[in-house]
């Protein structure tokens, strides 16, 4: 009998850690690891995860040597179609769509060549943006590889590309997501010579390698996305009547109430990098009128409600 218990007792401590292992993996593989707990990590959320997220999507530049199939044209466009499939609760908006701004239609640079991120946060809060996508295209490259054991050995001909994706959060301007996407396609010798003279829109196995890379782009970014809270922002001030850029399609009510947050401290981080530096609670809104994309609301608590302060549902 106690050998009885004792085997009991170690099939209990196996299935723990078999639970374990598959809970430890889903979350350092994110939302892919397997589709049932793939959907299980997927729906865990940041508070106040009835509201919808809105991600703006900006052009994704080519830094490579030639034309690369309309890379710039039409890479966002897939990308975010990805996103709306993979996460239905996050909204999306991108070049080509009405109200698009200039200001994220050709990105703000510093000096230095690198995203004004400040500037980038401030037109995203406008907008109502939780978040705002950008990313690159960044080298393609040719190589021959002999591959194989003893006799069996042969040489191959590949094309590798890599697009860098950065996430930048509007509440701070920092990033919340910044990796790259390395690939490679096998292809035959004319595709090699395509390459390399220029000829890129002649490799249609390019093409679609390069469209295909938005479906793991795509989950990254729903799960960077996810775990952030979700905030709204001020869009004017006048007296006690404020309007904030978010409205029914972010999931607003009327009569909800928000809490109104100071965001308008910044500091210098490192290469001259400046941030806002989220603040202490100012005051309370009330919900009082819902458009699709903006919200009246009356103050209930505290004064000098600022342009660009952060609301978070109460």
């Amino acid at each position: 009998m106690k050998f009885y218990y004792l085997k009991t007792f170690n099939q209990i401590l196996v299935v723990i850690a078999v639970c374990f292992l598959f809970s430890f993996a889903s979350l350092i593989a994110g939302c892919s690891f397997l589709p049932a707990i793939k959907k299980i990590a997927c729906d865990i959320k940041a508070p106040a995860g009835d509201l919808k997220k809105k991600v703006g999507i900006t052009f994704f530049e080519n830094s490579t040597f030639g034309a690369v199939n309309n890379f710039e044209k039409t890479f966002h466009i897939k990308l975010a179609e990805n996103i709306e499939e993979t996460c239905p609760d996050i909204l999306i908006i991108k070049p080509g769509d009405t109200g698009y701004p200039d200001q994220m239609a050709v990105l703000p640079k510093l000096a230095s060549e690198q995203i004004d991120n400040l500037v980038l946060a401030k037109t995203g809060r406008r907008l109502g943006l939780n978040a705002i996508v950008t990313g690159s295209l960044m080298d393609i490259s040719a190589n021959k590889e002999t591959r194989g054991i003893l006799w069996f050995k042969n040489t191959y001909n590949f094309i590798r590309f890599q697009i860098v994706v950065e996430v930048y959060d509007t509440e701070t301007g920092a990033k919340i997501f910044d990796d790259s996407f390395d690939d490679e396609i096998q292809v035959d010798e004319t595709d090699i010579d395509n390459l390399r003279t220029g000829n890129t829109n002649e490799i249609p196995a390019l093409k679609d390698a390069l469209l295909n890379a938005v479906i793991p782009i795509g989950e990254k970014i729903c799960d960077a996305v996810n775990i952030q809270p979700w905030k709204g922002y001020v869009f004017s001030s006048v007296e006690d009547k404020i309007i904030i850029s978010s409205g029914k399609r972010s999931g607003l009510i009327f009569g909800d109430k928000l809490e109104v947050y100071d965001n308008e401290s910044i500091f210098e981080g490192k290469d001259g990098r400046k941030f806002f530096i989220p603040g202490l609670k100012i005051g309370e809104i009330k919900i009082t009128a819902l458009y699709p994309d903006r919200a009246e609301a009356t103050l209930i608590s505290g004064k000098s409600i600022k342009v660009g302060s952060t609301v978070k549902i109460k």
